[in-house]
């Protein structure tokens, strides 16, 4: 299963040249967030503009140092996007109105991209975001030579035509009436505003076209979008997983993550320790598997049964099998019976199993460990 999640959340990747303003209380939101996904996925793909705001934001909040560590480890990597979707000539009268007569007649909307030619030179492109911080030369090389591998540039070429031809063809199939854009004239026909909704839709296309392509999972529920039904199967859930997860550290009496490192209860350098902890990645793989397509109530029958151990392979007969031997004080060269040999103990097939749920059984892992884990960090926070 796939635990690599989509961040487009620090600025707007859309607009080429945006270099947003944020209050502090938003600065600190987009961090927690971030920290949370540090803890939930194995690695978070983050979405940059032509203008490389996000990366500026990262070094700005956490330091020059921390973000080459995140590079450096594996746990994060940069998308740059480049594929455009534009109105086409919205021209302005000189009161700054729209000028409808001027767009009445042609193409709504128009698919560009950023000359990737330019952004193929990675070393100018990063060196640009770095002259916003006092930073050595020498510093800047071994920067740019760290985080140059961990950096995406889609073709925006092979995604911005295709998703206008799609939108307009899903309007002309009134396909977007539910979604405000019910077909009653020609898309060339279509007002200002009209284009505007238009344009917005075709991001969404576009954005899930860069999510299947990279196979990532979303923080945004694109189930309501009816044009996107068909395409939303193969893109992960990753806010069922974040709720999920917010739903049991509630259920042991702990804020979740994001509002733990709101607190200061957890620093956000405490990631580069949890994240290689046996129970850290059991919870990822644990939360990342059960959580994605749970409810609250689903995930909190799903966490108790795991705790007691009345998951459902302890009711099937191997699991049965594997209780009873256990409980007459065999378990241990059970254990070594599964591990040493071939995978089959009188006549069960546990070679048949999961790796991940057999490690679970013979290691004695539940995703509560995890939970106590950071109980535990907060309370030496204290």
């Amino acid at each position: 299963m796939k635990r690599e999640v989509f961040n487009n959340n620090i600025g707007n990747s859309f607009a080429i040249d945006s270099f947003p303003h944020y209050s502090i209380q938003r600065e600190k939101e987009i961090i927690a967030e971030l920290f949370e996904q540090l803890l939930l996925f194995d690695k978070i793909t983050i979405c940059t503009n032509g203008k490389n705001f996000s990366l500026f934001f990262l070094i700005k909040m956490l330091g020059l140092n921390i973000v080459e560590k995140l590079f450096e480890c594996g746990y994060i990597r940069l998308l740059i996007w480049t594929p455009i979707i534009l109105i086409v000539n919205p021209e302005n009268k000189l009161d700054r109105s729209i000028d409808e007569s001027k767009i009445i007649g042609k193409q709504p909307i128009e698919g560009f991209w950023l000359y990737e030619g330019d952004l193929n030179q990675l070393d100018k492109f990063l060196e640009n975001t770095l002259t916003y911080f006092n930073i050595h030369k020498d510093r800047q090389r071994i920067f740019i030579k760290i985080i140059q591998k961990s950096i995406v540039i889609p073709h925006g070429k092979e995604f911005s035509p295709n998703s206008v031809a799609y939108i307009i063809d899903s309007y002309k199939k009134n396909c977007l009436k539910e979604l405000g854009l019910p077909f009653n004239k020609e898309p060339e026909q279509l007002n200002f505003e009209e284009r505007k909704i238009i344009m917005k839709l075709g991001y969404k296309v576009l954005e899930l076209a860069i999510l299947s392509k990279y196979d990532l999972k979303s923080y945004e529920n694109y189930e309501h979008y009816a044009i996107c039904k068909q395409n939303i199967e193969n893109i992960g859930k990753a806010y069922n997983v974040s709720d999920n997860s917010s739903t049991l550290f509630r259920l042991e009496g702990l804020p979740n993550l994001k509002e733990l490192f709101i607190s200061e209860k957890i620093d956000f350098e405490s990631v580069f320790k949890f994240r290689h902890l046996t129970n850290a990645k059991y919870y990822r793989n644990w939360i990342n598997e059960i959580g994605e397509n749970s409810n609250a109530k689903e995930i909190t029958r799903e966490y108790l049964n795991e705790i007691k151990g009345n998951t459902k392979f302890f009711e099937s007969t191997q699991g049965k099998f594997f209780k009873n031997t256990c409980v007459f004080g065999v378990g241990l060269a059970l254990s070594q019976a599964v591990i040493g040999g071939a995978g089959v103990v009188a006549g069960f097939g546990f070679g048949l199993l999961d790796t991940f749920f057999l490690d679970r059984i013979l290691k004695g892992k539940n995703p509560s460990m995890f939970i106590e884990d950071i109980r535990n960090e907060t309370k030496s926070e204290k």
